[in-house]
């Protein structure tokens, strides 16, 4: 009876006339000048994308035209809340969803000026970033511990390559923490990463951006929509050239085009079709290196060398300007990173009825990268011989330049299927997703030789041709010599998996859940140019099953107290590479390493439900943890999967509306991490790197009247590790920002920001080799402007 109910439910609604209150949008809660909701005419025209037109007839209308109010917030709208992901996979609203998601919606991402995914992500607390190395740059985010650079999506669908992720057409970023992998797949120790794409919406207008810094940069981005009878179109742009404030010579040049259409073939089917272009040409930042670190043996865990402050105190970068940069500025092997990606989607959705609807995706992405970089290396004293004493003056010392060449080309083809919806099974409401998965990825790499006799097969630099003074580095056109390339390595990666989630309502006060994934990953790696033939060809296979499970028990409508446990898996070929060598952690002969995830948590939404307040505990242990199998290092290195690393740690967050003006959007994160059973005891009982104790990020903004918003925000970060024995550290930081921004006229806003008031010292990037120093001091002025049609007049007889 129960199930008949529900459907004579479903069926009244279809039929039933929409009520002019709900169809009409709602002014979001702020009054900031970014927000400006208002119910369009029908049949109203406008200029813009190939001058596309309202087709709908007000005259044939019953009700005005609904605008969903995610889709609102792709303008600039919608305020600091999110209640729902945007994840299919992740069906449920947030309040009901076991696990913390952190979003950072459009409107912070413009009060605040966000260009790249970087960006966006240090506004939320619990996760830092590695430096490159190795030739991997590009975005490179750690969460809660644990490496989540193979953890980006977009749309819910896997997003590779090395590359920096521009904003100009993402609507939202969103973090998915805590067990994931039952919706991600490989990976997915401390969360995953998706970005929300821009795309149709039907509403009519023209947007664009200006800005300039005081470093002498600037950047222009342009987002139009419209619609033609059964078609919707967008198209987002963006050019932007920028100096890195305080950083001498870094900068990064970036373009990209991402239109999009969507086509309605019937009412319950729609085509979405998209495509974005982003290119690179930029100056890579490396950074400094450390001062001379303690040494512990892995024996005994004993120090074997005192560090340069001579009692084995842990290290910081090197002391130097901030300014200070040691790459090659100029001539033919001048430091350059230079990368093409393109990304095609074509996806189709299909109603089946009104609580059910099934989708399918297919994607291709080409990320082409070519990089020439310096890392700093090797600090000797003013002879260029000697090695660094303990206290030995910063102003005397010399620095190497370790610089290579590298070419990576990446691809990925996926076709992905996701049916979802709602159903009884008696009187229990069951809200469930499912779905396949079809994955091909490609990686080719090749690095250039060195030719110097005193150089290594990929340094291009003879250390003794190519080192400077580290306090005061002088620029070089000399980035030594090209000799040619090695034999490329190529990897070629299949994924095929199928995922099951259902959420069981069993009264307004209890739901239990349950997912599972399986995954078939299968990588084959060549290497032609390998010594022993065996190891020229390397493969493997891996199956690996994770699942989830947890309850929500509801104190209240708009309250939920949560528990779930989930697994992950992170194979050896996940980063796309595969080694011979038994001591390397893609080795093809290590099985995949195994996580697990406990969290329980507590969520709430209060003020008229404009505020949502989240907190949770948590526990991540990698109960399989890759460590030698004996740590003598005169002894050939082997791998085994026999360690434990675990991190405990507490997350709250707070957004949305405090009052009508003023909004928040803040979370603070507590991370204890430790290398809990490891053969090497340099490293047993250490921090994980890159696991500050401490972090916490606030952004607010106050109308002060409707035209007239003021906004600040603050960051705090604790001290750091950098690498796995505790023997070198960035410092802790607290950095400052500040926005004003004024509604010129009813369509255009002029808005200033200055970042690091302070002009604070503090590291964006790091890892056990270098750490980058973050930007200096400096402001920027944007000026928006956009173009819709007027509000419409509600007429008498729709007013109640």
């Amino acid at each position: 009876m129960r199930r008949n109910k529900f459907n004579k439910e479903i069926k009244s609604k279809k039929n039933q006339k929409p009520d002019v209150a709900a169809a009409a949008p709602q002014t979001p809660a702020s009054s900031s000048p970014y927000i400006r909701a208002s119910v369009r005419k029908p049949g109203t025209a406008m200029l813009g994308l190939a001058s596309v037109m309202l087709a709908t007839n007000a005259m044939a209308q019953e009700a005005l035209p609904t605008i969903d109010v995610q889709e609102n917030a792709g303008n600039g709208a919608g305020g600091y809340q999110a209640t729902a992901p945007q994840v299919s996979r992740v069906p449920t609203p947030l309040l009901n969803t076991p696990q913390t998601v952190n979003v950072v919606t459009q409107q912070v991402l413009q009060e605040q000026r966000l260009t790249s995914m970087e960006d966006a992500l240090r506004t939320v607390p619990g996760i830092t970033f590695a430096a490159g190395e190795g030739g991997n740059q590009g975005d490179t985010p750690i969460i809660r511990g644990f490496a989540a650079r193979g953890d980006i999506f977009r749309d819910g669908i896997r997003d590779p390559g090395w590359y920096t992720r521009d904003l100009f057409n993402v609507d939202r970023v969103e973090v998915y923490k805590g067990p994931s992998a039952f919706a991600f797949g490989r990976g997915s120790t401390g969360g995953a990463i998706n970005l929300v794409t821009k795309l149709p919406t039907g509403i009519p207008y023209i947007e664009g951006f200006v800005t300039g810094t005081t470093a002498g940069g600037y950047r222009t981005e342009l987002d139009a929509s419209g619609k033609k009878d059964n078609v919707s179109g967008r198209i987002a742009a963006m050019y932007q050239d920028m100096p890195t404030p305080g950083r001498d010579n870094v900068g990064v040049k970036r373009w990209g085009v991402a239109p999009s259409i969507k086509i309605d073939l019937n009412p319950e089917t729609r085509a979405i079709i998209s495509y974005i272009y982003q290119g690179e040409e930029s100056v890579p930042d490396y950074g400094v290196p450390y001062l001379p670190a303690p040494v512990r043996s892995p024996m005994t865990g004993a120090l074997t060398n005192q560090g340069y402050y001579g009692n084995g105190q842990a290290t910081t970068p090197i002391p130097v300007p901030r300014s200070n940069w040691y790459g090659v500025k100029n001539g033919p092997l001048a430091d350059v990173v230079r990368t093409d990606t393109h990304i095609g989607t074509v996806k189709f959705e299909r109603d089946l009825a009104p609580d059910l609807k099934i989708s399918n995706a297919t994607r291709y992405v080409s990320n082409n990268r070519f990089a020439i970089n310096t890392a700093p290396r090797s600090l000797l004293q003013a002879d260029n011989v000697t090695a660094v004493t303990p206290g030995y003056p910063v102003d005397q010392m010399t620095i190497g330049r370790q610089h290579f060449q590298i070419e990576t080309n990446n691809t990925l083809l996926t076709n992905q299927t996701d049916i979802g919806g709602k159903f009884y099974t008696g009187s229990l409401l069951h809200t469930f997703s499912a779905g396949l998965e079809a994955t091909r990825e490609t990686r080719y790499q090749q690095r250039a030789r060195g030719v110097v006799p005193s150089g290594s097969a990929s340094n291009l630099c003879d250390p003794a041709q190519c080192r400077t003074s580290a306090y005061y580095p002088v620029d070089t056109s000399f980035g030594g010599f090209f000799g040619g390339w090695n034999t490329s390595l190529s990897t070629e990666a299949t994924t095929v998996a199928a995922y099951a989630f259902d959420q069981i309502k069993i009264n307004e006060y209890f739901e239990v859940l349950g997912s599972i994934r399986h995954d078939h990953y299968k990588a084959e790696f060549g290497d032609p140019g390998n010594a022993t033939a065996a190891n020229r060809n390397l493969g493997r296979t891996d199956d690996m099953t994770s699942w989830r499970v947890g309850g929500v028990f509801h104190p209240t409508k708009n309250s939920s107290i949560y528990a779930a446990y989930g697994t992950s898996f992170n194979p050896s070929a996940e980063l796309g590479v595969l080694s011979s060598a038994p001591g390397n952690t893609a080795s093809a002969l290590l099985d995949p390493e195994k996580n697990t995830t406990i969290e329980v948590g507590a969520k709430a939404d209060f003020l008229n439900n404009k505020l949502s307040v989240t907190g949770a505990i948590f526990r991540i242990e990698k109960t399989n943890l890759r460590i030698p199998q004996n740590p003598d290092p005169n002894v050939t290195p082997v791998l085994v999967l026999d360690g434990l690393a675990r991190v405990d740690g507490i997350e709250l967050g707070i957004a949305g509306a405090l009052t009508d003006k003023w909004q928040i959007f803040a979370g603070y994160s507590y991370l204890q991490s430790e290398i809990v059973k490891t053969s090497n005891r340099a490293e047993l009982g250490r921090a994980l790197p890159s696991t500050p104790h401490n972090n916490f990020n606030l952004w607010t903004s106050y109308a002060i009247t409707p035209d007239f918003t003021i906004g600040g925000g603050v960051q705090y970060q604790d001290d750091a590790f950098a690498n796995t024995t505790n023997t070198t550290y960035v410092p802790s930081f607290w950095k400052f920002d500040a926005m004003a921004a004024y509604k010129v006229t009813r369509n255009s806003t002029l808005q200033l920001n200055v970042y690091n008031i302070g002009d604070a010292m503090y590291y964006a990037q790091y890892y056990s080799g270098h750490a980058v120093p973050a930007s200096g001091r400096y402001a920027s002025l944007t000026y928006r402007i956009r173009f819709e049609p007027e509000p419409a007049v509600v007429p008498a007889k729709y007013v109640k």
